[in-house]
This record gives C-alpha cells, structure tokens and sequence, in this order.
C-alpha cells in the first residue's frame, strides 16, 4: 500500500539561497479567469460562519488576501453579505459560497448583486450532486456582465476527483478531507488522505490540467504554509489560525477564571458539527429522512485581536521559508524545495523545547 504523510511527517531541507534579504521572497499570486487580480498572499479566509463575514472578507482583502464568505444563511443574508462587504471596503473583491441544494437561486441572486466568484463547497466534493452544481453553473450562470463565473469547487483529496471536477467547469479544486482542526471526517467515516500527500498528489494533475488548488486544512502555522507549497498547491485555506480574531463572526464571550481575572473567547467550529447543524436546522426539515453524522466539533478559542496581525506574520514566515529555499517567486517554491520524511522525536526536535 501506498504511504500519505501530513505536513508534520515533512521537514524541507535548507538550501544555498541567493536571496539578500527574506524581502526579497515575492508572494504576489493571481486570480480570477483572466488572472485580473493580483494577490499580494495567497490567502484564503475559510468559508465558515466563525471565520469570514463581511468584516473578515473586508479586512483579508486590506492585507492581500480574499476572503470567502459562508454559505449557511439565506439567499437574502448572502447578497446582504456581499454587498456589506463593498460598503466597508469598495474595492474588495470576494467569494460567495454556495451547496448543492437551492444552488440555482442563489447563484443568480449573487450574480445580480455583482458576484463574480463562487465556492461549490461541500464536505465531499467528488459526487454526483457535485456534478449537477457544477455543469449547471458552466452552462447557465451568467455574471451581470454576461461573463462565465470563476468557479471553485470541493474538498476532495485524490486526483481522479480533481480531473472530475475540472471536467465537469472547476476553475479551483479546493483539496482536503479530513485534516481541519475542527474536523473529524475521518473518525467518524474512516476517509479520507494526509493533507501533505492530498495535496502533491492532487497538484500534480490540476496543473497537468491547467487549473489550480486550494490546500484547504490542517494549516497551523507559516511553516505549513510553506510545506503545502511545496507540495504545489497555488493557495491556502485558512480556517482556526483566524478564528476568534475580532473579524470573524460572533460575540466575544467572557469568563471568570480561578485567580479571579477574566479571559475573553469566541466560539469556533465545523460546519458539519452538531452545533452548525442545530443552528441551520430548517436546512433538514422536509427534506431528508434523517440528519447525517456530524462529522465537526464545536470549541472556543482565546480571542485573538484584530485578524490583521496574524495574516502580517503568516506572510512574514511564507517569505522566510521561501528564503530558505532559494524561491524568489511564491510559484517557484514547488521547484526549488527540497524534502524528506522526518520521525516524531524529529518533529518535536523542531519545537520550542526549553519551556516545558
């Protein structure tokens, strides 16, 4: 049998740079069809209810990024969103999220608002119902300049479901099943592939193809950033490293701790928990016979400040890591890295070690 590896099972080895100054890494990438917008990181907020909402879409697109707003609402809240997050900040551009249930309604709303971009996001994205959203949208949806919508679509972490879906009107494959950090896909159903193997394996047919990747999960810090690249995806989701900032959606919830002082927090989950599905509960009524198993949880996590000051650092540590791999370039990072498997003791070696 073949052996998958997640980002922890993977150390890159350093290598002679010519790079004078970590500064010099440049992290400019592109997207839409026509490559018309220049991304000054390749980030991605998460489309889920405690990541992105208008505020986080509107500030990830101040610090370089785009931001994709969640799909759990109505059709009404999901225009509202979007038109939010062009009175907070004209100029941002995002992308709106959409199932593979009510999808034509929604598609159309959003493109009549000035949606240019859609997620097709679904907790397994290799399937017939995916099938069905996607060739609908490549043949039907039209945006309000007649123009085709740029389409991402997923998670999924094997290459056949990325020529699939490529196949079916893909522009993006968005690659993950099982590695997010409120995820437990593969407790509960025993799929799913190690995010680091998910995605080489899946970036090397996307660009056979001439479409790119998502790494959506299991992205815990700038170092995993790096690693995904690595492996060649063109983007990476993130989800928990900007939760609970004061961006992401929800209150601040506060608490008594035992020596007396307080401790502020915000709630972060999956969206296929039994919270978010509690909470969506009129999604089930009528129609279907039964609520699947959850396969999220649901936590809170320290509040964090402003989203700004994380996304400042991931940068910083993505240019740092392209330093020390000779890329000049964020698309010359899967060129140039060199890699190999490391032992568990290795892994800790790595970690700050002399507090505790």
């Amino acid at each position: 049998m073949k052996k998958n590896y997640t980002y922890d099972d993977i150390c890159l080895i350093p290598q002679m740079t010519h790079l004078r100054s970590r500064n010099d890494a440049k992290t400019v990438v592109t997207f839409g069809r026509n490559n018309e917008i220049k991304l000054l990181a390749p980030f991605i907020s998460a489309n889920m209810d405690t990541v992105t909402g208008p505020e986080m879409a509107a500030l990830i697109w101040d610090v370089g990024g785009i931001g994709a707003l969640h799909r759990f609402n109505t059709v009404e809240e999901a225009c509202k969103d979007y038109l939010e997050v062009k009175k907070i900040n004209p100029p941002a551009e995002c992308i709106v999220s959409v199932g593979v249930h009510g999808y034509k309604e929604r598609c159309e709303e959003l493109a009549k608002v000035g949606a240019k971009y859609f997620v097709v996001d679904i907790a397994h994205g290799h399937s017939i119902a995916m099938k069905e959203a996607l060739s609908w949208m490549k043949g039907n949806l039209r945006l309000k300049n007649g123009d085709k919508p740029y389409i991402i679509a997923g998670n999924v972490a094997t290459p056949l479901a990325v020529r699939h879906l490529s196949a079916w009107g893909a522009d993006i494959v968005k690659v993950g099943i099982g590695p997010g950090a409120c995820c437990k896909t593969r407790i509960v159903t025993g799929h799913g592939v190690p995010q680091f193997s998910a995605v080489l394996d899946c970036a090397r047919e996307a660009h056979r193809l001439g479409i790119k990747i998502i790494a959506d999960g299991g992205i815990r810090n700038s170092g995993d950033i790096v690693k995904a690249f690595a492996a060649g995806t063109d983007f990476v989701m993130l989800g928990s490293l900007l939760s609970g900032t004061k961006e992401a959606p929800g209150q601040v919830i506060t608490k008594a701790t035992e020596r007396g002082d307080k401790q502020h927090f915000k709630v972060y989950r999956g969206m296929a928990s039994d919270s978010a599905r509690k909470d969506r509960g009129k999604e089930y009524n009528g129609k279907y016979s039964y609520v699947p198993a959850a396969e999220g949880v649901k936590t809170l996590v320290p509040y964090k400040g402003s989203a700004h000051d994380i996304i400042m650092q991931l940068k910083k540590g993505l240019k740092s890591g392209m330093s020390y791999c000779n890329a000049t370039d964020i698309s010359e990072i899967k060129d140039c890295a060199l890699y190999e498997l490391q032992t568990s003791s290795g892994f800790n070696e790595g970690k700050p070690h002399i507090l505790g």
